[in-house]
C-alpha cells in the first residue's frame, strides 16, 4: 500500500471536510456584517449554534495529518504561513469568545456581533491567502523555508482570500435559506446571488493570476486540461441551478449546490497541486515520514473518523429542520 498517498488523502479529505462544513457558518458569521437588525442577527446565529464549533474539528485533523505524515513539509509551510496562520487562529479564537459573550452580555450584544463578523471575514480572508501563497510558490532550500514570513503578502493571496470569503459567504446564505425563514429566508436569497456572483467572477480571476504568476501551475493546468474543463463546466452548472433554485420553493437546492461549488473548487485546487505536499517544490513521497509513523497515522485515523463522521452525523439529524423562532435555548 503507498501510504503518504494515503495519508495525503486523508489530509486532503478532512481539509475539504473543513471547508464545507466550517465555511457556512464563517460565512453566516460574516454575513452578519450585512444585517442591521439585531433581531434577524439573533437568528442567523441561532441557525448555527449547535454545529458551529465541532465543525473545526476536522481542520485539527488535517493539521494533524500533516504534521505526523508529512514533517518535512509541515516544518517548510508553518513558517512560510505564520502571518495568515496566526491571522486564522487569533480570528477563531474570538468568534467563539464573542459567541459567548453576546449572550451574557447583551447590552454590548451589537458590538460583539460585529466582531463575530470581522473574525469570521478575516478567518476566511486568511485561509485564503494562505491558499494563494502555496500556489504561487514558497522558496525552499533542501528541505527548509528560505523565503520571508512577508512573502504571502501579495496580490494573488488577497485575491484568494476575497474569492474564499465570497465561496463561504455563497455557502452560509444557502445555511440561512436551509434553516430560517421570513424576512431573514428573502434576506439569504439577496445575499446568495451577490455572494456567489462574486465568489464566480474572483474565482475565475484568481487562476487566471495564479496561472500566469506561476509556470508550473500552467503545465499541470496544460497536462490536465479534460479533468479542469470538465471541473470548471460542473462549476458553473451548478452556480447556474444555484442562483436558479433561489427563485424556487426548495430550501435545500441552494445549500447543497453551494456545496458542491466547494467541493469542485478544492478538487480543482488538489489536482493542480498533486503529487506535491509543498505546491511545486516537494512531492508527498518525499516529504513522507517514516512508514511506521505513517502506519500510526493511519490507524489513529481509521479509529477517530468514524466517530467524528457519526457525531456529525447525529448532531445534524437532531438539529434538522427550520429553527425555532425563540433559539435552541428556550
Amino acid at each position: 500500500m503507498d501510504l503518504p498517498l494515503v495519508s495525503a488523502s486523508f489530509a486532503a479529505f478532512a481539509l475539504t471536510l473543513y471547508v464545507l462544513l466550517d465555511g457556512f457558518d464563517l460565512g453566516v458569521g460574516a454575513l452578519l456584517l450585512a444585517q442591521k437588525d439585531a433581531r434577524l442577527r439573533d437568528q442567523m446565529v441561532d441557525a448555527i449554534a449547535p454545529t458551529w464549533d465541532g465543525n473545526e474539528t476536522w481542520l485539527v485533523m488535517a493539521a494533524i495529518a500533516l504534521f505526523a505524515g508529512f514533517p518535512i513539509a509541515y516544518g517548510i509551510l508553518l513558517p512560510a504561513l505564520y502571518l495568515p496562520l496566526i491571522v486564522m487562529l487569533l480570528a477563531l479564537g474570538i468568534r467563539g469568545v464573542t459567541f459567548e459573550f453576546r449572550v451574557q452580555s447583551t447590552e454590548w450584544k451589537p458590538q460583539w456581533d460585529a466582531a463575530f463578523g470581522i473574525a469570521s471575514a478575516l478567518a476566511a480572508l486568511a485561509q485564503g491567502a494562505a491558499a494563494g501563497a502555496l500556489i504561487l510558490g514558497v522558496q525552499v532550500e533542501g528541505d527548509r523555508f528560505a523565503g520571508s514570513v512577508f512573502d504571502v503578502l501579495n496580490p494573488l493571496a488577497l485575491l484568494t482570500g476575497c474569492a474564499l470569503l465570497a465561496g463561504y459567504a455563497t455557502l452560509g446564505a444557502g445555511w440561512l435559506r436551509l434553516k430560517e425563514g421570513g424576512e431573514l429566508r428573502t434576506f439569504a436569497g439577496r445575499m446568495l446571488r451577490a455572494a456567489n456572483l462574486a465568489f464566480l467572477a474572483l474565482a475565475v480571476l484568481a487562476w487566471i493570476v495564479a496561472a500566469t504568476a506561476q509556470p508550473e501551475l500552467r503545465t499541470r493546468l496544460a497536462d490536465h486540461w479534460i479533468e479542469f474543463s470538465l471541473l470548471a463546466v460542473l462549476l458553473f452548472a451548478c452556480a447556474a441551478a444555484s442562483l436558479r433554485s433561489v427563485a424556487g420553493s426548495s430550501d435545500l437546492k441552494p445549500f447543497v449546490f453551494g456545496l458542491c461549488q466547494c467541493a469542485l473548487a478544492a478538487v480543482a485546487a488538489w489536482l493542480a497541486v498533486y503529487p506535491d505536499v509543498v505546491p511545486f517544490r516537494l512531492n508527498l513521497w518525499s516529504a513522507a515520514s517514516a512508514s511506521p509513523s505513517q502506519g500510526f497515522l493511519l490507524a489513529g485515523a481509521l479509529v477517530v473518523t468514524p466517530v467524528i463522521l457519526a457525531y456529525s452525523a447525529f448532531a445534524y439529524r437532531v438539529f434538522r429542520g427550520k429553527t425555532p423562532a425563540q433559539g435552541y435555548g428556550s
